[in-house]
């Protein structure tokens, strides 16, 4: 059965998938091709929060971007470790500029991003910029996601984030502000970061990893704006250097 009738089955069914599996079964026509760098530097058993580039452009759908850095895990992992990484995502789309999609799609994604969290177990979030009424239901997202971190550190657990929130092309954004909180959050629950820059060149969609790293993270009033810095600056990097 074609993958994305099989994904599609589950999402009605309820059944779990593995984003490792369907991620390499994804790219097994060829189209795009991902080409992983740096593959030395996923470690074989921490656990990790990996964190990568929100790239974007016309006519490139943005779930590639999970999809070519959960694939570039295969065979990377010792058998006792984390292998599916459990992505932050959005838990909905929103049309600020077109209150008639927002109307007719916001509703729509907001149910099948639900069910898409669930099949692989993925933590999904308040789409930025936030909505104050969605506050809580934020709050509630960055809770889950501590709490995931602090339950599988002993275990490897890998948490995935494109902690810009929105589409960027090469040239990244700017961090929203309480992202870089909330890395600090899972730093301090145990997590170490694993930075992924992630671009095109020729037709091969490249993920470049870089070292391992643990953020410091200064003083709770210069925090945010401090693991955001060092956090955008890796990634900027690995970017630039190739």
């Amino acid at each position: 059965m074609n993958l994305w009738l099989e994904v599609g089955w589950c999402l009605l069914s309820g059944r779990e998938r593995s984003v490792l599996s369907d991620s390499l079964a994804a790219f097994q026509n060829g189209r795009p091709v991902v080409r992983a760098v740096g593959q030395e530097n996923i470690p074989s058993e921490d656990a990790c929060l990996v964190v990568c580039n929100h790239y974007h452009r016309s006519g490139f759908d943005a779930w590639w971007i999970a999809l070519g850095v959960s694939a570039a895990f295969d065979g990377r992992r010792a058998e006792s470790a984390g292998k599916d990484i459990h992505w932050v995502m959005t838990s909905a789309w929103t049309f600020p500029e077109n209150r008639m999609r927002a109307k007719l799609f916001t509703p729509l994604t907001r149910v099948l991003f639900t069910r898409l969290a669930r099949l692989y177990g993925f933590i999904s979030m308040p789409p930025m910029p936030p909505a104050p009424e969605e506050v809580q239901e934020r709050a509630a997202a960055v809770l889950r996601t501590v709490r995931l971190a602090r339950a599988g550190r002993e275990n490897g657990v890998l948490i995935g984030l494109a902690p810009e929130g929105q589409d960027y092309g090469r040239e990244m954004g700017r961090l929203p502000e309480g992202v870089g909180e909330y890395i600090a959050l899972l730093v301090q629950a145990g997590l170490k970061v694993l930075p992924a820059g992630v671009y095109e060149e020729g037709e091969a969609l490249v993920v470049s990893f870089g070292e391992v790293f643990v953020p410091a993270l200064g003083e709770k009033e210069e925090r945010d704006s401090l693991v955001a810095a060092q956090v955008m600056a890796v990634i900027r990097n690995l970017i630039a250097n190739h």
